[in-house]
């Protein structure tokens, strides 16, 4: 019978990068992560919360972070498809929220930004396994990533601009973020 990991708690900064891991007997250590993509995209709408309702540019939101302007454009139109940001071209163009933060669910973020239905694979049946839809084993992935969505769905945008140390500048913002380890490392 394999040897499953001890679960143990490991706390990020400000506790917004708060995970469960676990630990192997051999001591390998595990962690459920989601991709940088919806990284960059709570960075973008926490930026735009901290700026209040102040249109930004992509180029701004790139140097605050440390991300590169090229992967802000990829995510900027997810996040207003998505109905949380809004955009303006022209000159005086950018990009700013849609709604107020306290309206803005993480789970809803991460449902736009990452893959929200897991499925195992189907040994030798190929493309067209028919018993895929109905495996046991994919019901219980439906069932735990749906539990985890419902915990984030708890939190909104506004508990983590109000879980910040307060600015004091407006060229303070990168520098906050990146002590709340929300800046790209």
């Amino acid at each position: 019978m394999p040897s499953w990991p001890a679960p143990r708690r490991t706390s990020g900064h400000a506790g917004f990068c708060d995970r469960q891991v676990g630990q192997f007997p051999d001591g390998r250590v595990t962690d459920m992560r989601l991709t940088k993509q919806t990284g960059y995209a709570l960075r973008i709408l926490l930026h735009c919360a901290l700026v209040d309702g102040r249109s930004v540019t992509a180029a701004e939101i790139a140097r605050a972070h440390n991300i590169t302007e090229h992967n802000v454009l990829k995510i900027v139109p997810m996040l207003s498809h998505g109905g949380f940001i809004e955009t303006m071209r022209g000159r005086r163009g950018g990009l700013r929220l849609a709604r107020p933060p306290a309206e803005i669910r993480i789970g809803d973020v991460v449902r736009v930004t990452e893959e929200t239905h897991i499925e195992a694979d189907c040994f030798g049946g190929g493309a067209e396994c028919r018993i895929r839809p109905v495996a046991p084993i994919n019901r219980i992935f439906d069932e735990a990533l749906s539990a985890f969505i419902n915990v984030l769905d708890n939190h909104t945008l506004e508990d983590l601009v109000s879980a910040r140390p307060s600015l004091k500048t407006p060229g303070e913002i990168g520098g906050t973020l990146a002590d709340l380890g929300l800046s790209h490392q």
